[in-house]
């Protein structure tokens, strides 16, 4: 279960600090100040965000597209419901111990206020995505796999009516989500607390932003 939860952590993540760096790299495009320094060395910074966008959108696609053997956010979440026995308080309980030299001298009192899940709640986590990822397996993940994934086949044309669909804000909105579903599930799993529905924005954003700014200058 935590090789499972760290695979969704790190895709989570990785496209997170991508759609950050991006969207702070495009807001420089938008001042004169910004569009002089990226001009100094225009050529590097076209490559840096081509690579940017294909990266973001690879992410979304292995997130969300429904293909056979992939690893995306609802098998994780079928994952989870079918070893829902590692939530149990037994199994919380045994991994505490393992980890604590200390645990007999404790964990009594700190059962008490486990919370353990049941299946609903894992259903619960994939519906609060669901709603916030409406477009994801729609124009995101087409865009992701007929201009990226395989651009070749694809004209100028296309790809500009494509991209033109694309709102970075119901990017944020759904990557966001799985990455607080994910954070609910291993707080279930190592900590035994209870659920959350609140969305909270990513906490490492301003780290990539002041990254994408320190190396504009």
């Amino acid at each position: 279960m935590r090789e499972l939860l760290n695979n969704l952590r790190k895709e989570t993540e990785n496209t997170l600090r991508i759609f950050y760096a991006l969207r702070q790299f495009q807001l420089f495009l938008t001042t004169e100040e910004g569009v002089e320094k990226i001009n100094k060395n225009a050529d590097f910074w076209i490559i840096y965000e081509t690579s940017l966008r294909s990266n973001m959108f690879l992410g979304i696609r292995r997130l969300y597209e429904a293909k056979s053997g992939s690893f995306n956010f609802q098998r994780f979440i079928d994952s989870c419901i079918k070893d829902i026995s590692s939530f149990s308080k037994a199994s919380l309980r045994s991994r505490k111990f393992e980890r604590s030299h200390n645990a007999d001298e404790w964990i009594d009192d700190y059962m008490k206020d486990v919370y353990e899940p049941v299946e609903a709640d894992f259903r619960s986590l994939a519906k609060l995505v669901r709603e916030n990822s409406k477009n994801m397996k729609g124009i995101y993940t087409d865009a992701a796999t007929r201009i990226y994934a395989h651009a070749i086949h694809m004209d100028h044309a296309s790809m500009s009516k494509l991209s033109e669909k694309l709102n970075f804000e119901e990017i944020e909105q759904a990557l966001t989500s799985i990455w607080h579903a994910n954070e609910q599930v291993w707080q279930m799993f190592e900590n035994g607390n209870s659920l959350s529905f609140e969305i909270k924005k990513y906490p490492y954003a301003q780290e990539v932003i002041d990254s994408v700014i320190k190396q504009i200058g």
